[in-house]
């Protein structure tokens, strides 16, 4: 069958339109549930809601789920077009025409590639802003829309030799935050020096503060001292050559690790294995970062698992393909699930632990699906 060809579109269509059907039923099941707090907002005088902060809301809490919806979307969607192909015996004539089974679910198994990439851009661009504005929406109850620039947001250095503190700290520009104030401490744990400035920046590796920078010093006793002799207490600007934290790690120390990308959970990671993480608190952190890349391959695993099932649920009895189906399904994620207290206890490494589902299943859905050829 070629791309484009006739039977390729009908199967095509023939899996879509139930694909389609199943995901906007679930999405609006959960946004059903979801809309509930919604409602009840609208109503209350207080809160600001308007259609934005609407879709922000709706939008990012159904990011953080999609990574578990599209399995099941994909499972119920496969199951239902393999049943009817066998029900009409359209797959009978399909393969006595000479047409091999690969080609004829290449365009099911091709759409679940495309859906595991989406999943997976979804996990690292989308849902990090998108469900953060969520949060803050629900926690403000409906009165902040999310978008506006976080206040009181500080970075504790892991080695504690400084710490920061923003007046004004955007999300979407992390390397200018705003009425900052950077405090040094010596190794005993006392304040040294603190810096103050109406902004920062971050320029060529370097962090910069300008707009006018004020310093004020102490001694062991933390009291206020006059600055150190030829050093000025107020200057225009000022570099923090001793300040290595990038942007990105500061965005990181002050995101949800739950949705954070997997560049954040990588730059969160390096941070904290420097603040003395026991192994089994270093492997969960690492796990969390690795499953990132995993759970999209969950998509086409189950879609293979889907394949067979349905093929069986049309020659034989739906409840034994939909059985085998869902038991398959459960089963990955409790292997899932069993990987990861594992690699807690240092069993087996965090990065097998994450691939192991996959690597089994893997092997288990290849093997179904040639037994139907």
């Amino acid at each position: 069958m070629k791309f484009g060809g006739i039977l390729f579109w009908y199967v095509l269509r023939s899996f879509a339109v139930p694909a389609l059907i199943c995901f906007l039923g679930l999405c609006a099941l959960f946004l059903l549930f979801t809309s509930f707090d919604l409602i009840g907002a609208v109503f209350d005088p207080k809160a600001a809601v308007d259609l934005r902060m609407a879709w922000d809301f709706l939008g990012g809490t159904l990011s953080t789920y999609l990574e578990w919806l599209l399995p099941a979307v994909f499972l119920l969607a496969t199951l239902y077009t393999m049943w009817q192909f066998c029900r009409h015996s359209e797959l009978t004539a399909m393969r006595a025409g000479g047409i091999g089974m690969t080609t004829v679910v290449a365009p099911i198994l091709i759409v679940a590639a495309i859906a595991a990439v989406l999943s997976f851009l979804n996990t690292e661009y989308y849902r990090p802003a998108a469900a953060t504005r969520a949060v803050i929406i629900k926690d403000s109850d409906f009165r902040d829309n999310g978008r506006t620039p976080r206040s009181g947001v500080g970075f504790v250095a892991p080695d504690g030799s400084h710490i920061w503190l923003f007046g004004t700290f955007d999300p979407q520009r992390p390397d200018r935050p705003r009425d900052v104030q950077i405090t040094f401490f010596r190794d005993d744990g006392s304040r040294d020096v603190s810096y103050s400035a109406p902004r920062a920046e971050y320029l060529d590796g370097v962090w910069w503060l300008r707009g006018g920078v004020t310093g004020q010093w102490y001694d062991e006793l933390d009291n206020v001292i006059l600055p150190p002799e030829g050093v000025p207490a107020r200057v225009s600007e000022k570099a923090l050559y001793a300040v290595t934290e990038k942007p990105l790690q500061i965005l990181a120390q002050n995101s949800d690790a739950d949705t954070a990308s997997i560049t954040l959970r990588k730059a969160n990671r390096k941070l904290r294995d420097q603040t003395g993480l026991t192994t089994r608190q270093k492997n969960e952190d690492s796990y969390a970062t690795y499953s990132h890349y995993a759970a999209p391959v969950s998509i086409l695993l189950v879609t293979l698992f889907a394949i067979p099932a349905g093929i069986a649920s049309g020659r034989q009895s739906v409840f034994r393909g939909i059985l085998l189906a869902i038991s398959l399904f459960l089963a990955y994620y409790l292997i899932t699930a069993l990987a990861m207290w594992l690699s807690g206890l240092d069993i087996i490494k965090p990065a097998l632990a994450a691939a192991l589902p996959s690597i089994l299943f893997g092997i288990a859905a290849i093997w179904l699906f040639r037994r139907q050829r």
